[in-house]
């Protein structure tokens, strides 16, 4: 506080001397001075203050790589006790579905998973403390966590996740919740995989008080427990390749909780010849007897129920029942509870169904309806706002049949832009380029003094020449127009802040060399102006040829600004690849709109100094030397503003986002507010987040809606 007290009034003394410079006789002669010598001092005084900075630590310390793991537990646990909010898991309790240890053809040799002579692992998801308890009992701290669809998998390794947070010891490592969907054994290694996630989804870790290698640190020391989410979404290659890495790649002191489909798992370690996951305990769930999901049925009604719920609970205790045969999985006891349950509505539709599979389409169907048509309310638990129950429902289908067309289950707003093609994004990219170029361009023109008529023409035609050329540009083959988010798409496997020695070695020679260029460069072309007016005056060109300091003037005019485009877009590429990035997708789409606008300011300037420049030309106020130094730069920065703005469409994701959003909300296919939308129905339990990523819920939920669209 007392830094920014003394800031704020070294600023306010500053302006305060060069204001009454500008009121003294001299005027704006004597505020230039002052203004000259405050920035020369305060240059002097930066460069010094920056030689004498002590160097950065090559490695974090131990306190540092403590207070990282430290942070990391609280950030993990306050994000997925919201996540187990917003499903309900407390509310009243989860469902008690019982698991047991797996068959002994899934997992390997006893002796490798426990010191104790017999192995058992048994326990309860409403008594996950149990279960955490004989985790920590293993040799190795592995499991995996097998059921098929909708028997709460994901639900148990949420659970354990936070109960194993709750009851952390200090030297215990931090569980990660993580989907296996990212990770490519090919082209990464685990390690550097995971590396690579903790530093995008907790960006907080790079913060300078953790020192240089804290992320790196983190796992290569053990001190991160992986929660990996989603095995059987891989394709079956990919399965066998990732059981493979598990196996040669941990040590002794590396655990981990796996989940996956039995069959799939089954398939990976029997028919496709990958070994059983070593030293890992493999537990699958019990089927859900009728007491079971009777009792959890009548502890989330009223004590009385009326209607036709009486009749419901009779027939769910049957287990020759279609009712019982369909509510025998965690999902579906969720789904009846949406549907009904929680809207206080009478179940008697559910008991016309003619068989399970009518039933469970019956609840699949209904729930987007049942969860959306309540009034919006603050918390964490109801959506903001009111939206269309009908169009939630198509909104919904689109998104679930693109990422079935995918292959993917994971929702990135960033990729969004593929539903309409690199045509269509690129040309409309190109267009607002255009637009914002041309109305910044007749602007400058109209602000120098040029007729409303030359402004619109002028403008028109610096915005053709601008949005043609990204246009094009953005559509060949010269740039990745995917445009993942900037720490997605500029990531290493462990990034980390540039050193001081680093700065000297490249980026000040860098510059030295830049500047050395551009005067070189520059050089050569006045010579050019120059020797070719001279040629011009001796075939009898009518026109007085340039001299030889005009020549220079136009052409390092000229190089000007690219030359400062080229520095900035350097300097921009290296922040963005060390940016920190909000986790939260909301948040992180507003980071990168705000930093869009940020990056947009420069270049209308630019444009408007353009029009500026070129109406003054045209006028002819200009001559001698300041109209070359004018023609020059009038050449110069349409073209600095062409790289400039192809950079920043190629390097931050919020442009073709919105570009794609305006397009499909005309369309109808999605709102108008898509990221406001994604995080309501996020707060409605439809979505669950995973780092910037949305993912539906449960895969059933997705493939029944993604029936609805054909997506190509």
């Amino acid at each position: 506080m007392v830094r920014k007290l003394l800031a704020g009034a070294a600023i306010a003394a500053i302006a305060a001397a060069i204001a009454l410079a500008w009121l003294s006789p001299d005027g704006l002669e004597a505020a230039s001075w002052v203004a000259a010598v405050i920035g020369a001092a305060a240059t002097v005084a930066a460069i010094v203050g920056w030689a004498r900075r002590p160097p950065t630590l090559p490695v974090s310390t131990r306190e540092q790589l403590e207070a990282a793991r430290q942070l990391l537990a609280d950030r993990v646990l306050r994000q997925w006790e919201e996540e187990a909010r917003i499903r309900g898991l407390f509310s009243p309790d989860p469902l008690s579905v019982r698991w047991r240890l797996s068959g002994r053809d899934l997992m390997d040799h006893a002796r490798h998973i426990t010191a104790k002579g017999q192995l058992r692992f048994d326990g309860a998801t409403d008594q996950v403390g149990a279960m955490v308890a004989v985790l920590r009992e293993l040799r190795r701290s592995r499991l995996v966590v097998l059921g098929e669809a909708g028997t709460g998998k994901t639900t148990l390794a949420l659970l354990l996740l936070r109960r194993l947070l709750l009851d952390r010891e200090p030297a215990e490592p931090v569980p990660v919740l993580l989907t296996l969907s990212g990770w490519d054994r090919q082209a990464e290694a685990f390690r550097a995989w995971l590396t690579r996630r903790l530093a995008q989804d907790y960006p907080e870790l790079h913060a300078d008080e953790f020192g240089p290698t804290a992320v790196k640190d983190l796992v290569e020391g053990g001190h991160v427990l992986p929660i990996l989410d989603g095995l059987d979404e891989l394709p079956v290659q990919q399965r066998d390749r990732v059981v493979v890495a598990l196996n040669s790649l941990l040590t002794d002191r590396d655990g981990f909780v796996l989940t996956c489909r039995t069959s799939e798992f089954r398939e990976t370690v029997e028919e496709n010849g990958a070994h059983v996951l070593s030293a890992a305990a493999v537990i699958e769930p019990e089927e859900l007897s009728a007491r079971k999901v009777t009792a959890y049925v009548t502890a989330c009604l009223p004590p009385r129920p009326g209607g036709s719920w009486p009749e419901l609970l009779r027939r769910l205790r049957d287990p020759h029942d279609v009712l019982h045969r369909t509510l025998d999985t965690a999902l579906m006891v969720w789904l009846i509870r949406a549907v009904y349950i929680d809207r206080g509505l009478d179940p008697a539709p559910l008991l016309t169904a003619a068989d399970a599979e009518s039933a469970r389409l019956h609840l699949l169907d209904h729930v987007v309806p049942a969860v959306t048509t309540a009034e919006p309310a603050r918390g964490p638990f109801r959506s903001r706002r009111a939206w269309p129950a009908r169009r939630v429902q198509r909104w919904l289908a689109l998104l679930a049949a693109y990422l079935s067309a995918c292959g993917t289950r994971d929702l990135a707003w960033w990729d969004l832009h593929d539903l309409l093609g690199r045509p269509r994004i690129t040309a409309g990219l190109g267009l607002v380029s255009g637009l914002t170029a041309a109305v910044a361009g007749g602007a400058g023109w109209w602000a120098a003094g040029g007729g409303p008529g030359s402004a619109l023409a002028a403008g028109a035609g610096l915005g053709l020449l601008v949005g043609t050329s990204i246009g094009l540009m953005l559509r060949a083959e010269l740039g990745d127009v995917s445009l993942e988010d900037a720490s997605d798409l500029l990531d290493d496997d462990a990034p980390v802040a540039p050193e001081a020695g680093t700065l000297r070695r490249f980026v000040l020679p860098g510059f030295t060399a830049a500047v050395a260029l551009w005067a070189g460069i520059g050089t050569v072309g006045g010579c050019g102006i120059w020797a070719a007016g001279l040629l011009g005056r001796w075939w009898g060109a009518e026109a007085p040829p340039a001299g030889l300091a005009e020549g220079l003037a136009r052409a390092l005019a000229f190089g000007l600004p690219l030359l400062v485009a080229a520095l900035l877009g350097t300097a921009t590429v290296a922040w963005l690849r060390h940016a920190r990035v909000p986790l939260h997708p909301l948040a992180s789409t507003r980071w990168q709109r705000t930093l869009t606008l940020a990056c947009a300011g420069p270049l209308l300037a630019c444009c408007a100094a353009e029009g500026w420049l070129a109406e003054r030309l045209v006028l002819g106020d200009l001559d001698g030397m300041g109209s070359a130094l004018a023609g020059g730069a009038t050449g110069g920065l349409p073209i600095a503003v062409i790289v400039c703005g192809y950079l920043v469409l190629t390097l931050v994701a919020w442009p073709a986002f919105v570009v794609a959003r305006v397009q499909l909300a005309l369309a109808g296919l999605l709102p108008w507010r898509l990221a406001a939308f994604l995080a309501d129905m996020h707060r409605l339990g439809l979505l669950r987040q995973a780092g910037r990523l949305y993912q539906f819920r449960h895969a059933a939920l997705q493939d029944r809606l993604g029936e609805a669209f054909d997506v190509p």
